[in-house]
């Protein structure tokens, strides 16, 4: 019976780290989208692979100002993505199998 409540217990708290970590998904994907818009239209970061810019693929160009930040924090949410769904998986297969 022991046994049976604290699986249960475990279940439960798994489906919520779950469910919290697919609204922190939610919201860092929302964000990226945000962050991909307000990027300037030169720059060969975040959402410029959907249109196939490649104007300036191979060329030595540096990124300042604000552009910099946003790449900075294209890549800082695509890291942070990567992990989070890393995690969930981990967690539906191993804890709650």
């Amino acid at each position: 019976m022991l046994q049976l409540l604290a699986s249960v217990a475990e279940t439960r708290l798994g489906n919520w780290i779950i469910f919290t970590l697919e609204i922190t998904a939610l919201v860092v994907s929302v964000l990226m989208i945000i962050v991909g818009m307000i990027q300037n239209k030169t720059s060969q970061t975040g959402l410029s692979a959907l249109n196939g810019g490649n104007d300036e693929l191979f060329s030595n160009s540096k990124e300042r100002g604000m552009d910099k930040t946003m790449s900075i924090w294209m890549f800082s949410l695509g890291i942070a993505m990567f992990i989070i769904t890393i995690v969930i998986g981990i967690i539906t297969n191993t804890v709650l199998a």
